[in-house]
């Protein structure tokens, strides 16, 4: 079995790689499983953010194994700290996808280990979720009023995808949702939702999610 870290920047990206992506790499051979993240924010308060990256770089390093094990990163690209190698090139770009490789680059370049495999989900682990909207409403009205509709025109307002639902302060894929439905947690009704969505679904809706795992799927040489 190849071994795999992937590190989480909090506890809701830790519960979607121990519920579904850990159970689907399996198939091709993988153990994979997360490391969370601390952050001083989340010591006090158990709320996200990621840490400066300093603090990172070092948890990255510390991870690798003489064995081999493979690392890789589930960050997101919102709220994302400006001391991340690559950000200040990113600022400039418009296009989110090249935004993240952008970043993701200068993240290889600064770890600089053939094991580490850098991802940055674009813009936050809520834009899987718009992979299938009816999906959300369904798990949603157990204790909220239907929103599908508004959930239908957030989608047809990004053609390209929910990767491109922006990442604003008001308009960001997790602050739509609460905006939606104020009961939503992303701990528990994000991975709930997660859980009811086909991965292929997400992976066909979001490019740059789908190029990461087919990457991962090939550490085993791509076997089932």
């Amino acid at each position: 079995m190849i071994r795999l870290k992937i590190i989480t920047e909090g506890q809701t990206e830790e519960g979607f790689v121990s519920q579904i992506l850990a159970p689907h790499l399996r198939q091709f051979h993988i153990e994979a499983f997360a490391i969370n993240l601390p952050t001083a924010v989340r010591e006090k308060t158990h709320r996200g953010g990621i840490m400066p990256y300093d603090r990172v770089r070092k948890i990255i390093l510390q991870s690798f194994e003489k064995q081999g094990a493979y690392v890789t990163t589930m960050f997101d690209l919102y709220k994302l700290p400006e001391t991340f190698p690559g950000m200040d090139e990113a600022e400039r770009i418009s296009n989110p996808h090249t935004r993240v490789e952008t970043i993701e680059s200068a993240l290889q370049a600064s770890i600089n280990n053939r094991f580490f495999i850098p991802y940055i989900q674009v813009h936050e682990f809520e834009a899987l979720l718009f992979s299938d909207v009816t999906t959300i409403d369904e798990v949603m009205t157990a204790q909220e009023r239907s929103r599908i509709h508004d959930l239908d025109m957030i989608i047809r307002q990004f053609p390209n995808g929910p990767e491109s639902i922006n990442d604003g302060e008001e308009t960001a894929p997790s602050k739509r949702l609460l905006k939606l439905y104020p009961s939503y947690q992303k701990r528990t009704r994000g991975i709930q939702i997660a859980r009811r969505i086909a991965l292929g679904t997400m992976r066909e809706e979001c490019p740059h999610f789908d190029a990461w795992i087919a990457r991962l799927e090939k550490l085993s040489g791509g076997r089932l």
